[in-house]
């Protein structure tokens, strides 16, 4: 009898000191510390789970169960890690509903052979030592005998006595210092145990077991009256701004504008350019990209007093945050859209504050527009939600007859028309013609990665291109089809100047000359599609009646492309300039606040795509509640500003659904550390920590308002 309790208590710790091990090399991976702060919480669930399974008299599925276990333990380290260097983040239960687009869009660049080796090799000696333990042990005849003894009945009780109460002891006496107050939100764990926000920060705090733990015990805590009062009364506090009477005035200086809101995959100014990059904005040319110049400048050398860029648009987030941050003004944090919008109705609207669902309710025509298949991130199921009335891609575009465009190989994801020919044949719902009002959203996909050879032979846009950007216009000619080929032999022709400016710009890195290439075909079939966009505006009489909207999701990430080309250290996520990326705005009724010097309307405050749907409300007279809205309107002063004399900035936070909370000079992944690569003063990051606080507030409330479907409810207040 006492054998068999050994046994059984050597197969439970072999089991525990296994994801001890393999947690230590989770934070030394990931370099996140020693061990997580709450250790003796992530180990009562270690225990929990241990005991569970303790249950089972048979030591063979005992052993495959741990194991199981283990193995999901080690694949949550590869993700994580993959996910840290791709993209500064980690690994959240709502991913798992993108598993299929990742895997698409999977690459052998992501491929970390030396994490792999490492955690092979730690892994094959725990199951190798588990092995010989479960062979010692089966050595016991008399196990199903006595599995059930009281000792072993007393150590089960004993065991789950101690986790669960530990468990829930913790998160009581964390939760004692919980407030609904905005105060409180930098000051305690209270809101990372309760939300996991900031992915890291909770990692660090609670461990892999704690931060799942947390997850899955947030998931079940249901509506309660007092949490829902407390929502409804945080929003309807919230100011109205596009109404008359408001204490702020009615901006509106294009009042009923049609809207084209057009997200850039991976854009980066210096696609833009003439192949060199520096922070500013003076090497931008109109040689590949003359629409997207025009928009800025005008027509060359002519003043365009109808636009405005910001140099300082911050992006941190994967194309599916941005685009919701673009449409929605938040994004559902922890959660999926398909989560959120399971189980509305239209009669209830979780996301009516869409900045879609407004429109439609407005009157006008509402397109959503994408060059890829449209069933990646769920999109068929989710943009009706958000008040899209037609949702069109790859996979359903047709022709006036009815007749599927594309179809077969032409829907595999590396296998992309050219962006102008998709524009083309898409230009009917982008630009509805007997539409009274319209707003389109349109995601590009041309400029995606990856940007080696292998991946854009079938890539309409890197055919088309090519040898035009490598080369330039003396040495090729247009065929038939509209492609550039060369007309010298490749030996004999002259790289062109852009091409040389790369090479200068980083003669080190021979491979990303190429990279450079294939992503500027890219670029150049972005702003064809463009070109066809503007052309049937002014076909149809309606440029001067349209706003136009063109912001980037993130920095070109595959490949490592913008770090190397940048010169930015491959670890370093954080920074303000690798983040910086374009937002542009095109509409007539700028001419009205434009200074007359200018060539266009500029704004260095920090911004970003939190702030599109505010910014668009406040242009074109729509009232909305700003606490609905994780942004600010670029028209409206921020509630913050720091510096001395001409020299004040906004103080403006930028919440990462990737991890962090940024503004221009300070960052910071948890509430006790603030980076600032400026060396602020303490005033600033007082500043920083309050404006941070009602950012978590608001970001907590809007949790809970997208959760639980209580828009439905503010409306009818």
């Amino acid at each position: 009898m006492f054998r068999t309790v050994f046994n059984k208590l050597l197969m439970l710790f072999y089991y525990v000191v296994g994801a001890l091990i393999l947690e230590a090399l989770t934070f030394h991976i990931l370099n996140l510390g020693t061990v997580p702060e709450y250790y003796f919480y992530n180990l009562s669930i270690i225990f929990t789970i241990a005991v569970i399974i303790f249950v089972i008299p048979n030591y063979v599925a005992q052993y495959v169960l741990y194991t199981i276990i283990l193995t999901i333990q080690v694949i949550f380290i590869y993700v994580n890690y993959s996910l840290l260097m791709i993209y500064g983040d980690l690994f959240s239960v709502d991913m798992i509903n993108m598993i299929g687009e990742a895997g698409a869009a999977m690459t052998s660049s992501f491929i970390y052979v030396s994490v792999i080796l490492q955690l092979v090799g730690v892994f094959l000696a725990i199951v190798l030592i588990g092995g010989i333990l479960l062979k010692y042990c089966n050595k016991d005849k008399n196990n199903l005998r006595y599995h059930f003894s009281i000792f072993n009945v007393i150590i089960i009780l004993s065991f789950q006595c101690f986790s669960i109460g530990y468990f829930v002891n913790t998160r009581q006496e964390i939760n004692k210092l919980a407030s609904l107050s905005e105060a409180n939100y930098m000051a305690s764990d209270t809101f990372l145990m309760n939300t996991s926000f900031l992915k890291e920060s909770s990692y660090t705090k609670f461990g892999t077991y704690g931060y799942f733990a947390n997850i899955i015990a947030n998931q079940m805590v249901h509506n309660t009256s007092i949490i829902e009062r407390a929502t409804l009364d945080y929003f309807t506090k919230g100011d109205i701004y596009g109404t008359e009477g408001n204490s702020s005035p009615v901006f509106s200086v294009d009042n009923g504008n049609n809207v084209i809101v057009i997200m850039m995959e991976s854009l980066e100014w210096f696609g833009f350019g003439d192949g060199t990059y520096s922070s500013e904005l003076d090497y931008l040319t109109p040689a590949y990209t003359p629409n997207i110049y025009g928009l800025i400048y005008g027509d060359v050398d002519k003043v365009n007093d109808d636009s405005l860029i910001a140099t300082s648009f911050f992006a941190k987030s994967k194309t599916n945050m941005s685009e919701g941050q673009g449409i929605i003004g938040n994004y559902p944090v922890g959660q999926s859209l398909t989560e959120v919008v399971r189980n509305d109705t239209d009669d209830r609207k979780a996301l009516g504050y869409a900045m879609p669902n407004v429109m439609r309710d407005l009157g006008y025509t509402t397109t959503y527009v994408h060059s890829n298949e449209i069933g990646f991130y769920d999109r068929v199921e989710t943009h009706h939600h958000l008040g899209f009335d037609r949702v069109i891609g790859k996979d359903n575009l047709t022709d006036k007859e009815g007749n599927r465009i594309y179809s077969g190989d032409e829907l595999e994801f590396d296998n992309w028309d050219a962006e102008g020919r998709f524009v083309e044949n898409a230009i009917d719902y982008i630009v509805p013609k007997d539409a009274d009002k319209f707003y389109t959203f349109y995601l590009n996909v041309s400029s995606h990665g990856p940007y080696e050879k292998k991946y854009n032979l079938h890539d309409g846009d890197a055919i088309k291109y090519y040898y035009y950007v490598k080369y330039g216009e003396d040495d090729c000619v247009q065929n038939e089809n509209g492609d550039w080929v060369l007309s010298v032999a490749e030996n004999e022709a002259t790289f062109s100047d852009w091409y040389l400016n790369v090479k200068e710009t980083r003669p080190n890195d021979s491979s990303l000359w190429e990279e450079m290439v294939y992503y500027q075909c890219g670029v150049i079939g972005l702003d064809d599609a463009i070109g066809v966009i503007l052309g049937k505006l002014d076909e149809y009489g309606i440029a001067d009646e349209t706003t136009l909207l063109l912001y980037s999701d993130h920095y070109s990430y595959y490949d490592g492309l913008t770090h190397r080309f940048k010169g930015f250290d491959e670890d370093d996520f954080t920074s303000i300039e690798l983040n910086t990326i374009p937002l542009i705005i095109s509409s007539p009724g700028l001419k009205e606040i434009n200074t007359s010097s200018a060539k266009y309307t500029i704004t260095d405050r920090f911004c970003s795509a939190y702030d599109i749907v505010p910014t668009l409300f406040d242009l074109l007279g729509i009232q909305f509640n700003e606490n609905l809205y994780l942004g600010h309107s670029l028209f409206r002063p921020a509630d913050y500003v720091y510096g001395e004399g001409d020299e004040k900035t906004d103080m403006v936070v930028y919440y990462s659904n990737t991890g962090g909370l940024f503004s221009k000079d300070v960052y910071t992944f948890n509430f006790s550390d603030f980076v600032s690569p400026t060396h602020v003063d303490s005033e600033t990051i007082a500043l920083f920590k309050s404006e941070a606080s009602a950012i978590l507030q608001k970001l907590n409330f809007l949790s809970i308002l997208n959760r639980y479907n209580l828009y439905y409810k503010l409306i009818n207040i």
